[in-house]
């Protein structure tokens, strides 16, 4: 092997132990030897047999987002009861450190992934499906042999911008986490299902959407005070906003007093989760409630029976969403 990859047994010795101050170019020639030579390691192999990890990776974007927060929370104790260990990587949304997380499975040092958020194309991570289990949690997979548990995007928004036109709301504003709209077919993308849920509401009582109010790359409370700025700044205002999360939507309503802007009288916000915080704030949030810890138990559940054989392997698991009405509209 050593040959193969052109270094020295002591490098191949060391990448295969995992010893630090080995240069990503020689594990990179080590990895390739052992995909060309079907090599796997002792500890590996043992793993193969029977022993396995007991370990499963969960992959999400960052932990202080309260959305995966939560989201690992119910993971944890699921897998916890199944008698396994969970390793969290967070990819802090950089391509390398998501492939970095699927190196695990690929080594054998987990028996399984669940990935909470996708950095990179479909096309680069199905080929890690031969080292392991993958499941998908949270993100739309348009691929039939992956296990997929996802909240119904699509009708959870549709619902909710049914809600806020039932209370007199016809110019209505919409944020995103993207940094862009992708539109698909329905059921292919979770930013673009979301869209379709908006605007097919909006269709069904002949209301158009100002592309002004699209505000892409919305994530956290700063990001909720800096829109509400740009809206109040407007000649044609909003009378209503769909947030994307309850962070962007805390960001709204916590800025609106000091604007003179009426919540809901001149803005009304409705979020997307339902965390913890949306009932204690001074406007408690009308959200869009995503079944966080259902979502978590039920992807640990698949992947682990899928670890074990149990359970057929590419398992779609939709789950409904629910309007939580509260003062904010």
């Amino acid at each position: 092997m050593a040959q193969l990859a052109g270094v020295s047994v002591t490098t191949v010795s060391r990448v295969i132990n995992d010893y630090p101050h080995v240069s990503k170019a020689k594990k990179d020639k080590v990895f390739w030897a052992m995909d060309k030579l079907g090599y796997v390691p002792m500890q590996a192999a043992r793993q193969m047999r029977g022993s396995g990890s007991q370990t499963i990776g969960v992959v999400v974007p960052e932990i202080i987002n309260p959305f995966f927060s939560y989201l690992i929370n119910a993971i944890e104790r699921t897998v916890d009861k199944l008698h396994y260990k969970t390793l969290i990587i967070q990819t802090f949304g950089r391509k390398q450190n998501e492939l970095t997380a699927l190196d695990y499975l690929k080594r054998h040092q987990v028996d399984g992934i669940i990935l909470c958020a996708l950095e990179n194309d479909w096309d680069i991570i199905k080929g890690y499906q031969k080292y392991g289990q993958i499941a998908v949690c949270n993100e739309y997979v348009d691929e039939d042999t992956i296990p997929m548990v996802i909240g119904d995007q699509f009708n959870g928004l549709r619902q909710g911008t049914e809600y806020l036109i039932s209370k007199g709301k016809t110019k209505i504003a919409y944020c995103t986490g993207r940094d862009s709209l992708l539109l698909q077919q329905r059921g292919k993308n979770f930013d673009s299902d979301r869209y379709l849920g908006f605007t097919t509401a909006l269709q069904a009582h002949d209301l158009s959407f100002n592309p002004a109010w699209l505000f892409t790359n919305a994530h956290s409370i700063e990001d909720g005070q800096a829109i509400l700025k740009q809206l109040s700044q407007m000649a044609q205002k909003p009378d209503a906003i769909i947030t994307g999360s309850d962070e962007v939507a805390t960001g709204i309503v916590s800025l609106a007093k000091s604007l003179n802007i009426q919540i809901p009288q001149d803005l009304s916000v409705l979020g997307v989760d339902d965390q913890p915080l949306a009932k204690f704030l001074s406007y408690p949030l009308t959200t869009i409630r995503q079944p966080i810890t259902q979502m978590g138990q039920q992807v640990a559940e698949v992947l682990i029976d899928n670890i074990k054989g149990t359970t057929e392997p590419a398992q779609k698991i939709k789950l409904d969403l629910q309007i939580v009405p509260r003062e904010s509209a």
